[in-house]
């Protein structure tokens, strides 16, 4: 800012003398400190002053047409510090931190209600078989010993009087048979269990063996759909009873030399299970 010569009439900061036109008291000679400024209501010979810090115009007004409250803070054109928070940084943490937490949790609860509706999606898609595999590509029917021993819960091969009927006579063509001898009414009884290759081979093989006027067809049989019966009563002779049930390869057949014993031997030893359980376990 240029120096403004000091006014007539004003004393000399160090001896009292008056100043003249010169910048030095006029008997001692000291210079005075500093520069003497304008009186008040002098206009800046600048828009602004720079030396102490505040951009307004002589005239007080902010440039521009700014609040003129924005210069009061020393650090011009920057924002006033933000006040300090009791907590700090940790303020700031406090809040954010219960909100991840918040979000977190709100994805778990999603994660999982997805996660149990597909479990339950899953559960009702997959089923158990016969042997005990669970899968969700369906159940094949049983089939070997064990299958037999499923179909027919009356069927024992561990017993001793339970044989492979078909290692003596390998000229059956089904894949497994099986002969239990059992007691009833004091009277011997032979039970067959048969695992069949086909339906129409079955019925063409049963109808040679007991004729077919012996067969009927009996619709719900025993918690079956359907199934075919051969009854031949050889009177004196040996009598026999096959079951087939129909559109499963499976066959029974309780021979004895009594027809009683036969009737006996279907309604208290042979035990076949329903068709809807053949190949999927009940749950």
């Amino acid at each position: 800012m240029p120096e403004t010569q000091a006014q007539p009439g004003a004393e000399c900061a160090t001896c009292g003398e008056e100043l003249g036109a010169s910048r030095y008291c006029l008997n001692c000679g000291t210079p005075r400190p500093g520069t003497v400024r304008p009186p008040a209501g002098t206009a800046s010979t600048a828009g602004g002053s720079e030396a102490d810090g505040h951009g307004v115009a002589g005239d007080g007004s902010a440039p521009d047409g700014e609040d003129p409250l924005v210069g009061e803070d020393p650090l011009v054109g920057e924002p006033p510090p933000l006040a300090a928070s009791p907590t700090g940084a940790w303020g700031v943490v406090s809040v954010v931190v219960p909100l991840v937490v918040l979000l977190v949790a709100a994805g778990l609860v999603a994660q999982r209600a997805v996660s149990g509706e597909r479990d339950e999606a899953l559960a009702a898609a997959t089923e158990t078989c016969w042997d005990g595999r669970v899968t969700d590509a369906g159940c094949e029917l049983p089939t070997g010993v064990e299958g037999l021993e499923w179909v027919f819960p009356s069927f024992r091969p561990d017993e001793q009087t339970c044989r492979d009927f078909l290692l003596r006579n390998p000229q059956f063509n089904r894949p497994t048979m099986w002969q239990c001898d059992v007691v009833v009414d004091d009277l011997p009884v032979v039970v067959t269990y048969n695992e069949l290759t086909g339906q129409r081979a079955a019925l063409r093989f049963f109808d040679q063996r007991h004729g077919r006027e012996n067969r009927t067809e009996v619709p719900g049989y025993d918690g079956q759909d359907a199934a075919w019966v051969w009854l031949d009563e050889a009177g004196d002779r040996r009598s026999s009873r096959t079951l087939m049930l129909q559109g499963y390869p499976y066959a029974v057949t309780v021979e004895s030399g009594s027809t009683t014993a036969v009737e006996a031997a279907f309604e208290e030893v042979v035990e076949i299970r329903p068709v809807d359980e053949l190949a999927v376990r009940p749950d």
